[in-house]
């Protein structure tokens, strides 16, 4: 696994790629992060899929982290963050397996419905339908997107850090993982970052869209999942006409809590006859 920058006819994205050693392989995975997430999130899970044979690629979305991004409120729409998607599809040859994380997953579905002809699959990881409903969290990211529009951003991961410590169930992360979360959320743009934040609050359900698609949809989530409420993740699985599947001994970071396990149920669907490509 390697860092490297993806050209696109939309911009250059920063990405963390593996090829597999030996063979051709017999396809590509593209991995999409979630909110104040980047392509570290699926570093084990990159390991495990290129392993099993396949070209793997986990990307920093525009203004993530590594990605560049304008201070651009209209250029962080569904629409345009999707679109980016397609384009990095593109720039990989097509027909990728698309897994959106958590919010990457509201991403991952627009794209396939910008241009569904150059995804051969789409698993959502868990992911919802929507915007959350929760008045709590809406109320807290609400608060985030005003902060971010108002204070430095190394402020407000502060204030943030000092909102999630305070929690009943809040770990504290070993000192290196620290300075990298903290690294990682002042690297995004601001204007970005609060942008996609709202879009956590606005996003509507456009579960049927993509069930009418023609690409073929997973839904995945760890046992102890804490995004998505566990009944709306399998209700939009009823939607799509899914089983969801779910992650032994993970909550919402799979691919990180349990990389080999997540790989094995990724690649079991990519390998269903019903859909596969190569």
């Amino acid at each position: 696994m390697r860092p490297a920058t993806l050209e696109t006819d939309r911009g250059s994205f920063a990405t963390l790629m593996a090829v597999p050693d030996i063979g051709t392989p017999l396809g590509t995975v593209l991995l999409v992060p979630g909110w104040t997430g980047s392509k570290e999130d699926f570093t084990p899970l990159v390991d495990h899929l290129c392993r099993y044979g396949w070209r793997t690629v986990a990307v920093d979305q525009r203004g993530q982290y590594e990605t560049p991004g304008p201070a651009d409120p209209s250029a962080y729409t569904l629409a345009e963050l999707g679109a980016d998607v397609v384009a990095m599809s593109k720039a990989l040859g097509g027909y990728s397996q698309l897994v959106g994380h958590s919010f990457g997953g509201l991403v991952a579905r627009e794209a396939v419905l910008t241009d569904p002809s150059v995804f051969s699959t789409i698993s959502l990881m868990c992911s919802g339908p929507a915007a959350f409903t929760d008045e709590v969290t809406l109320q807290g990211l609400q608060m985030l997107a005003y902060g971010l529009d108002n204070l430095p951003i190394e402020q407000v991961y502060d204030l943030k850090l000092q909102h999630d410590s305070s929690g009943p169930a809040y770990i504290a992360p070993p000192e290196e993982i620290a300075a990298f979360l903290r690294k990682r959320f002042t690297g995004n743009v601001p204007v970005g970052l609060a942008e996609v934040t709202r879009r956590l609050i606005d996003t509507q359900d456009k579960t049927d869209q993509l069930a009418k698609s023609g690409v073929r949809a997973q839904v995945l989530y760890g046992e102890g999942d804490d995004g998505w409420p566990i009944p709306v993740q399998r209700g939009m699985a009823e939607a799509l006409g899914v089983e969801p599947q779910v992650i032994p001994e993970a909550f919402h970071s799979p691919a990180i809590e349990q990389p080999a396990a997540t790989a094995r149920l990724l690649v079991k669907f990519f390998h269903d006859r019903d859909g596969f490509t190569g």
